[in-house]
């Protein structure tokens, strides 16, 4: 290495150290240095443990329950004191825009910051006396009965539990989970149907948190493993500059196409919306740069904030992550993740396929188009070549050789990092300055990674308590049953009340939140009328998702629209049209199973069909066929076709696509002879 690089190197460290103490208090450094540690080791231990797993998933459901928690109060005390958003000093970030997830994190009284800090102190001493007590809960208090210190650390847990969730996600998912615990301890008083023989706050504790179940059960296992390992790999692949590489490729290809930066919106809206588990958190995050290059372009307020909304609200049925919801739903049905990945594919194809070609007749029809400044420069693309390696390891490791989220996330992790050293020496120069620099990135992602995840855990464990109260309860069975018998048992009457149903209960809600809602307390209607129980998991996952750009709530349309400066209801209505092809693909999928459950040569059959009608029914919504303005009798044709195409049975499409072979094969012959003839007659 030359004296200069090496210089050059020793300042770039010296500037990072400045970076970090330079205007902080000896407090303010203490804590931004203990939440790095936290988070750091957080992340590491979560991959220490995805490659060993010496603990049963329960114990280390516990030990990173305590963690977590601890960071995210930690963090919130950081906010409440100095008043910062920034997760790293040393590298500039855009505040959390309001209305996304952490937005919620805001001080509620003037002395909050010490309830926090108490809290962070609180939540690993409750952990800490799971963890010692582990065994003796597991087994012993089962048969002997649990202690007054059991019962009132359990309560302590839910309680810490509840308020995490209120502070990461607001009222929306506490209310529910305080109306759960308190129906359980009402049921004696409650009339009809919905009483029960009560619970009172011993019980509250023990399926709440102590027995080992409630807070401990199935989703708080899936969501310290699972869906941990893969929130810290977005969160080191972000540091890694992976966002800033979508935007950039997005943004070239739009400077390129008639229809703008439109388009680009809605790949980078899918692609980060998988991954953030909360349509909301996603529009904020993704709409804070698309939203206003779409103003720029012409696109008018409610329409620019219409189309992030529905793109962010999308991501989180796309695969491979689902908003986290597709690892709980493996879980849950007892199936292989890439089964999971298989089944929800072609509808999230279809429905993302509805959304670009919506937006493409919008663009066109309303003039909202840009000149074209020359062909895509593919040096764009080889900027990110790299993240193709780790990417690459992923598919192999998922769908070759069928290893677990936990461990694919865990080889992609291992070999993400390498890559990124070996392309930053290459690029950069080999240099001390270069490899602090990807240090620096590399810790900041690790760190990154884990207060991603901080809020999901309180969220998680707070379903795991609902599932409880509502299991033990059997409220559960009771509102499938209900369900069933309102609708008569007619068919198509039980899908509308379990749509109506779901799209209620997932107002508001993040998406695991939202997932285990409908599943636990729609989806065995619907199973009760004969629909597969991975079909009927994904009809009402996919309505509990629309439920985001569905008024009058509607959250991804809030924020949009206040990003965009947009009226809400006017935005709505815009989403609405935009998205009206989500509200028809899961009754698609219901009625012709080769969507979801494939089959040769039926699922490619269906799905080219069902694509055609959702071309049909964008033309009908938007009132524009890519070439003329529609009026009301072509919307009402166009309309038609698209419900004949969505739902005709699987054997008339057989029937009539081999028709259009027959007559096709008969018109190229009748094309051929006369050629043929004509040549004879020549010789």
């Amino acid at each position: 290495m030359s004296e200069t690089a090496h210089a050059g190197g020793m300042a770039r460290v010296r500037a990072t150290f400045r970076g970090v103490v330079e205007g902080r208090s000896a407090g303010e450094l203490a804590l931004w240095l203990l939440i790095g540690l936290l988070g750091v080791g957080l992340t590491v231990y979560t991959l220490y443990h995805a490659r060993f797993q010496t603990l049963v998933r329960t114990r280390h459901s516990n030990v990173f329950l305590g963690v977590g928690l601890a960071l995210f109060y930690l963090y919130e005390t950081q906010k409440h004191l100095y008043g910062t958003e920034d997760v790293t000093a040393y590298r500039e970030r855009d505040p959390t825009p309001e209305g996304s997830a952490l937005s919620g994190l805001r001080s509620v009284g003037r002395f909050d910051w010490l309830l926090t800090l108490v809290s962070a102190v609180v939540t690993l001493l409750a952990a800490a006396y799971v963890e010692t007590n582990f065994d003796r809960l597991l087994e012993d208090a089962v048969v002997v009965g649990y202690t007054q210190m059991d019962h009132l650390v359990g309560l302590v847990i839910v309680a810490l539990v509840v308020d995490a969730t209120r502070r990461a996600y607001g009222w929306a998912i506490t209310s529910v989970v305080l109306a759960a615990i308190a129906y359980a301890l009402v049921g004696p008083w409650l009339p009809g149907f919905l009483g029960h023989t009560g619970m009172d706050l011993t019980d509250v504790a023990r399926y709440g948190a102590i027995g080992l179940s409630g807070t401990y059960g199935f989703i708080l296992g899936v969501g310290t493993t699972w869906v941990a390992v893969f929130i810290m790999f977005a969160g080191l692949a972000q540091a890694y500059g992976a966002l800033d590489y979508v935007l950039d490729v997005g943004e070239e290809a739009g400077s390129r196409l008639k229809t703008g930066v439109v388009q680009m919106a809605v790949v980078s809206s899918m692609a980060m919306g998988s991954i953030t588990g909360s349509a909301a958190a996603n529009t904020a995050t993704t709409g804070s740069f698309t939203i206003p290059m779409m103003q720029r372009q012409g696109v008018r307020d409610d329409f620019a904030a219409a189309i992030e909304s529905v793109a962010s609200s999308g991501g989180q049925m796309m695969p491979p992550v689902m908003g986290v919801a597709a690892f709980l739903m493996a879980d849950l049905l007892g199936i292989s993740y890439v089964d999971v990945l298989q089944a929800a594919l072609i509808p999230a194809i279809l429905f993302y396929f509805s959304v670009g070609v919506a937006v493409q007749f919008a663009v066109l029809r309303y003039g909202w188009t840009t000149e074209r400044t020359g062909s895509f420069d593919p040096r764009v693309l080889l900027k990110g070549v790299h993240f193709a390696v780790p990417l690459a390891v992923l598919v192999v490791t998922l769908v070759y050789y069928r290893l677990t989220p936990l461990s694919a996330g865990l080889y992609t992790t291992l070999v993400m990092v390498p890559t990124v050293f070996v392309r930053d020496l290459a690029v950069e120069g080999a240099s001390l300055g270069t490899l602090w620099g990807t240090l620096v990135d590399t810790v900041a992602g690790l760190r990154d990674g884990a207060l991603d995840m901080a809020p999901l855990v309180g969220v998680l464990a707070a379903m795991g308590i609902i599932i409880e109260m509502l299991t033990q309860t059997g409220l559960a069975n009771k509102v499938s049953f209900r369900m069933v018998g309102l609708a008569g048992g007619v068919f198509v009457a039980v899908l509308l009340m379990a749509m109506v149903l779901s799209i209620v209960f997932g107002l508001g809600m993040p998406t695991p939140a939202a997932y285990i809602l409908v599943v636990i307390l729609v989806a065995p209607g619907i199973i009760e009328v004969g629909v597969p129980e991975l079909v009927a998991h994904l009809f009402v996952f996919y309505f509990a998702m629309l439920s985001a750009i569905t008024p009058p709530v509607a959250v991804a349309v809030a924020v949009g629209a206040r990003i965009a400066d947009a009226d809400f209801l006017r935005t709505g209505k815009q989403a609405m049209r935009l998205g009206a092809a989500g509200f028809f693909i899961p009754f698609a999928f219901v009625t012709n199973e080769s969507l979801i459950i494939w089959s040769f040569p039926a699922t490619p059959i269906h799905a080219a069909v069902v694509a055609i009608g959702v071309v049909a029914l964008v033309a009908a919504t938007i009132g524009y066929d890519g070439a003329n303005t529609l009026g009301g009798a072509p919307r009402l044709a166009y309309l038609a076709l698209a419900v004949g195409a969505l739902y005709a049975p699987m054997l008339m499409v057989q029937a009539g696509c081999a028709l259009l072979v027959v007559l096709a094969l008969g018109l190229a012959q009748q094309g051929r002879l006369p050629a043929v003839a004509t040549s004879t007659r020549e010789r």
